[in-house]
């Protein structure tokens, strides 16, 4: 197994996440499923931050979730984003694998110091949440000319 993810041709990421299947196709076959799935699931859907000199860019899976059910607050330079998805549990199946999270998450960002609070932009398209935080004027790198 380990031999594999030496590989020159994955990264880090892909062997973590190889490494990650091996482990639950282990815990399956030592009939210990559920506990693995149990643990590994109960996170939160994952964050994208990305930075330019323009702006900082909060992306936010969030399919399955009302928008208006989501909070965005800002305090000094932390923004908080929580929500809830509730899902639909049938009494009469068993849960086989749950791949989607569901009830509450809640994330606190630090954002950098530059940032004009005054100038926050958030939207929703195709399942998908994006914050928009520019930066301020005097933040941004400027030519100075010689005279």
């Amino acid at each position: 197994m380990f031999a594999r993810l030496n590989g020159f041709d994955r990264s880090l990421t892909d062997n973590f996440m190889h490494l990650e299947s091996e482990m639950e196709r282990l815990f399956e076959a030592a009939g210990l499923r559920g506990l693995h799935h149990t643990a590994k699931h109960s996170v939160q859907p994952q964050m994208h931050i990305g930075s330019t000199l323009e702006q900082v860019d909060i992306y936010l899976p969030v399919a399955g979730i009302d928008p208006k059910a989501v909070n965005i607050s800002l305090e000094r330079n932390q923004m908080t984003i929580s929500g809830q998805r509730d899902v639909e549990k049938s009494d009469s199946a068993k849960l086989v694998k749950k791949e989607r999270f569901d009830g509450e998450f809640r994330y606190q960002i630090n954002l950098p110091d530059d940032v004009d609070q005054e100038k926050v932009e958030a939207s929703y398209e195709q399942g998908v949440l994006h914050v928009k935080i520019a930066r301020r004027e005097a933040a941004k790198p400027r030519q100075i000319t010689i005279q």
